[in-house]
């Protein structure tokens, strides 16, 4: 892996992460239109802990207050942590459980399809009612069972958690912020789960950080951007991209 491999990938990991088209199924196409066939464990780890970095940046005041209440025993704070807890608990479970039929699907011709089906959940949020309602554990654990389908290639993380949420009544702006907490345990699990895998590293300190870097500003940037998008009820407008990518990987015959 070099060095300019390594920036490419951890742009469209920190671009891909947040914005609702799917992190892992770009990544899989990535590597298949740069002709690499194995980009390496330690190097998803790496970019996945960029993106972390910028969610734990970006939101570092909440995080902050958040912590400080869970300390003071403060009912709001304890509530939020449970509701982040109880969304987590399914892809946690599914990926122990699944983890080997979950990777054997990460292959090109698999994600096109996947983008499709994407790119449909995010145009049914067109016709999501505005609502206000609160977070309660059947909403968070709704929630987490959707977050299990991005487990699949090609399947994006906040488009289906940031949609079901939006169906389900929450706020837009609250809706975003669940989504990027729910990820925190989630990337943060699956980079040590991967670092589980790593039998044998041979490490190029550079190129890991080089793709560190690129994920973490890019998520960053795109974390902001997102939750503009969101607020001014344009988040569905993403399923023409993941709809347009989906059908030109069919029509090249990505994978076949």
């Amino acid at each position: 892996m070099n060095s300019i491999n390594s920036i490419i990938l951890g742009i469209i990991q920190g671009l891909t992460e947040f914005l609702p088209i799917s992190s892992s199924g770009h990544l899989v196409l990535g590597q298949h239109f740069l002709g690499i066939e194995n980009s390496g464990i330690l190097l998803e780890v790496v970019l996945h802990l960029g993106t972390l970095l910028s969610i734990l940046l970006y939101y570092r005041r909440d995080i902050f207050d958040l912590l400080q209440g869970i300390f003071k025993r403060d009912a709001d704070s304890l509530h939020y942590t449970l509701m982040v807890g109880v969304a987590t608990v399914p892809a946690v479970v599914i990926g122990l459980l699944f983890k080997t039929q979950l990777e054997s699907l990460f292959l090109p011709k698999f994600v096109p399809y996947m983008l499709l089906l994407t790119g449909c959940v995010l145009i049914s949020t067109k016709f999501a009612t505005k609502s206000q309602k609160n977070m309660t554990i059947k909403i968070a654990l709704l929630v987490g069972l959707a977050q299990v389908f991005a487990m699949l290639p090609g399947i994006s993380r906040s488009g289906m958690t940031i949609s079901l949420a939006l169906f389900l009544g929450i706020h837009r702006g609250d809706a975003a912020k669940f989504s990027f907490f729910m990820a925190i345990p989630v990337l943060l699990g699956a980079g040590i789960l991967q670092l589980g895998d790593v039998v044998e590293i041979s490490v190029q300190i550079w190129p890991l950080f080089l793709g560190f870097i690129s994920a973490f500003i890019s998520g960053y940037i795109v974390i902001k951007w997102l939750i503009k998008i969101i607020s001014n009820h344009h988040f569905w407008k993403f399923s023409f991209y993941c709809i347009f990518v989906g059908i030109t990987c069919i029509l090249v015959g990505v994978g076949s």
